[in-house]
């Protein structure tokens, strides 16, 4: 079944694995999605393109298992770019053929849950709007499936609203705040936290947090919600209640219920930054999509090797990023546990200047199940 619809993006911001773009050049402008969803039901592909500028755009594709019986082994589509041509990719293998790209799955993110997800992204230069052209997957109950169609362009404007819904599991007890690591390093780590329901834990940030998430299944954490398309996710996309991120943020709460707890990740492009009064924004909306009385832990983006920078938040960003959770932490009128920084991440464990590899995965994992729990 092909899918063809419209709508106003609220966000302007590229996925974090984006080419730097310049303040003022994002434009809110009509946003397609287009996707395609196989004939026995067995997989579905959604493409959201998240922001548009004059020469580009930045899109993330969201994959999900249909089935209820069994997970995927591995996934992939052919996706055709209108003519534009990729400058970034993250979270898939492609290979150019004929102005379309054939994707494949990363070795992390092949095998998906019946009824979970992943996903992978990209930003293009050019004209030309991006369709799914086909798509196809292993596992599951039907074995291999494929689907293909040709899709054309439309847009429509819609106003969005968020949604949340009733029914909550216990949240576990919290651990005390950690020390503040150095330039680079790890903070020490809060007193540990208590266990929680399965799925009673949200987070909000960008696609690393999604990397966090995906190494934190990885190593059998169960308390905290699977990676749920927060790529490009910055502060910014998160200090309005009402935007795209946190419709996204309350589908998942439709699903599991409104978290008893929810972690904050401050993300930051270089370009845009991010100041205090943003976090705050970020905990308080934080507050209003959670169960009441709900746990926030904050920390910033995962910091790096000494010497080593992230091209997209910039010199000094993940830094930033953790002096405003910090700050955050030790204002007692906002109630947040700031249980350590995440990393640091370097050479052996990247993939790019920014995001985990699959080791890398695994390390923030590992410390998202010491600082939450599993």
């Amino acid at each position: 079944m092909n899918r063809l619809l419209g709508y106003v993006s609220l966000s302007f911001a590229c996925n974090l694995l984006a080419c730097a773009i310049e303040p003022g050049v994002l434009e809110d402008s009509d946003s397609l999605e287009s996707g395609v969803t196989s004939p026995d039901g067995m997989i579905d592909a959604t493409l959201t393109l998240q922001s548009q500028w004059g020469s580009g755009y930045c899109a993330n594709v969201t994959v999900k298992n249909l089935s209820r019986t069994a997970a995927t082994t591995s996934w992939g589509m052919v996706v055709d770019l209108g003519g534009s041509t990729v400058t970034n990719l993250w979270g898939a293998r492609s290979t150019p053929s004929g102005g379309r790209l054939n994707i494949t799955n990363e070795a992390y993110n092949g095998a998906i849950a019946k009824g979970g997800t992943t996903s992978w992204g990209f930003c293009a230069n050019g004209a030309g709007r991006p369709t799914i052209v086909s798509a196809s997957s292993t596992g599951g109950t039907g074995g291999t499936t494929t689907s293909s169609s040709s899709s054309s362009s439309s847009s429509s404007s819609s106003s969005s609203s968020s949604s949340t819904s009733s029914g909550t599991g216990g949240g576990g007890g919290a651990g005390g705040a950690g020390g503040a690591g150095g330039a680079g390093g790890g903070g020490g780590g809060g007193g540990g936290a208590g266990g929680g329901l399965p799925r009673s834990m949200g987070f909000i940030g960008c696609s690393m947090a999604e990397n966090t998430a995906q190494g934190y299944q990885a190593v059998g954490g169960q308390r905290m919600w699977p990676p749920y398309g927060t790529n490009g996710d910055v502060v910014q996309n998160w200090t309005n209640t009402r935007s795209a991120s946190w419709q996204k943020f309350d589908q998942q709460v439709a699903r599991y219920g409104r978290p008893t707890a929810v972690w904050v990740q401050v993300c930051i492009f270089s370009f845009n930054g991010a100041t205090f009064d943003e976090v705050k924004k970020l905990i308080a909306n934080a507050r209003e999509h959670a169960a009441p009385g709900a746990t926030i832990y904050i920390t910033g983006q995962p910091q790096y090797e000494s010497g080593w920078t992230c091209d997209l938040a910039g010199s000094g960003g993940p830094e930033l990023t953790d002096r405003l959770a910090r700050q955050a932490a030790a204002d007692p009128t906002l109630n947040v546990i700031y249980p350590g920084s995440f990393g640091p991440l370097g050479r052996a464990t990247t993939a790019d200047s920014c995001h985990a590899n699959s080791a890398g995965q695994q390390l923030l994992g590992n410390q998202a199940a010491g600082f939450f729990g599993k």
